[in-house]
């Protein structure tokens, strides 16, 4: 089928962000924790924010923890990341040819959206600060789908707001959980090389099918594989 859009990872992959993870995560645990999380249990270096957190819910289910704690932790979860997220800003910058490339795609008719798993205030200054705002019709963050990637509910909420099909759609982005993402759903992917963390973004360090050094190597890569 045509393609007629395309959905974006943020960090890493239309910007370069200096979000400190391990330091976020670190502080989510620490505050778990304390509030009777096993010790030594949860990583801030081998476990992502969706993980950690799918552990604490476990968790909370075995201790019978009562909701409106649950719901008081959910909250220090949510302000963590997002002061995080915000405290980055300042040293943010645009993935090399980011902007001029998303003002292609725009040219060539496509349409562009934002899904991450960062808090949508952090998305919007993100791509405000690199002058891609205006090129994307939705932006949607953390808590705004009915699951957080990579479950598949998360992309299918933003096609279905974009009032296309998946079979319509294309996911980019620099990350296994935005592969994972795809695939849940049967989405096409394209991977981008821009993740910090190189290979080992992806599983057992095997690329994706297909793998862009960044995604200004998108509009030549639609134009021949995706007319």
């Amino acid at each position: 089928m045509e393609l007629k859009g395309i959905v974006f990872d943020l960090d890493s992959t239309l910007v370069e962000s200096s979000v400190d993870f391990v330091k976020m995560k670190q502080r989510m645990i620490k505050v778990l924790e304390d509030n009777g999380h096993p010790k030594g249990v949860l990583s801030p270096t081998d476990m992502t924010t969706v993980k950690i957190m799918e552990e604490a819910e476990a968790e909370w289910n075995r201790q019978r923890k009562p909701e409106d704690k649950r719901g008081e932790l959910r909250e220090v979860m949510n302000e963590i990341m997002d002061q995080g997220e915000m405290e980055s800003l300042e040293n943010l910058s645009e993935i090399q040819g980011a902007s001029d490339t998303m003002k292609t795609l725009r040219k060539m008719g496509l349409r562009l959206a934002v899904l991450t798993r960062s808090h949508y205030n952090y998305a919007v200054e993100a791509l405000k600060k690199t002058g891609m705002l205006d090129c994307f019709e939705l932006i949607l963050g953390r808590g705004q789908t009915p699951q957080p990637k990579p479950y598949k509910e998360a992309l299918e909420h933003t096609v279905k707001l974009m009032g296309l099909s998946i079979d319509e759609v294309m996911m980019v982005g620099d990350h296994q959980i935005d592969c994972d993402s795809a695939t849940n759903c049967g989405c096409r992917f394209v991977g981008v090389a821009t993740g910090h963390r190189g290979m080992k973004s992806w599983l057992n360090e095997t690329p994706p099918t297909v793998l862009l050094q960044s995604v200004t190597e998108l509009p030549i890569y639609i134009d021949k594989f995706c007319k």
